[in-house]
């Protein structure tokens, strides 16, 4: 079976993704919150950059023709893949790399809470809020919906019709 270049790009990005994330954790301490920021951006900087790049060099493969549903594939397909890694990296980072970081940032959030007088009945649901925030499947699924929208538009935008198609029937 023959692996696309679609899914090619998807896991370089992946891989940058991840490095970058690592590389930013480290010069931060791991423990700052601002990481998940600066990933964030990563990400959408990779999505922005990714799907068009993707959905070009289908068209290219295609002789410089791609249907709007062809390219809507393309960078779904892309994001999907992009989705799973970073989500698989955000399972492994908190599990293995930086286990207690989690339980830190709940810890400081607490804090907060109870510094700016927040209601004993609310500070369990805002926790587990936090908690939340820094889930595997929230990753997945914010990359993919942010990938989605972006490779319907980037299809609308990188469509083209092969004419001589419609006039040889």
């Amino acid at each position: 079976m023959k692996i696309g270049i679609n899914v090619k790009l998807a896991i370089a990005a992946g891989l940058i993704n991840c490095i970058a994330w690592y590389i930013i954790a480290r010069s931060l301490n791991y423990y700052s919150f601002n990481v998940e920021q600066y990933r964030y951006y990563v990400t959408l900087l990779l999505l922005l950059i990714g799907i068009p790049v993707s959905i070009f060099y289908e068209r290219k493969h295609n002789n410089g023709f791609i249907e709007f549903k062809d390219a809507l594939k393309c960078g779904v397909l892309y994001s999907i893949v992009l989705s799973f890694s970073i989500a698989l990296f955000s399972y492994t980072y908190y599990k293995f790399i930086v286990p207690d970081a989690i339980s830190f940032f709940v810890s400081e959030a607490k804090k907060s809470m109870i510094e700016s007088k927040v209601k004993e009945g609310d500070i369990p649901k805002n926790i587990e809020l936090v908690i939340s925030y820094f889930g595997s499947f929230r990753v997945f699924m914010s990359t993919l919906i942010i990938g989605l929208l972006m490779s319907l538009a980037a299809s609308a935008i990188l469509r083209k019709k092969n004419l001589q198609a419609f006039h040889a029937n």
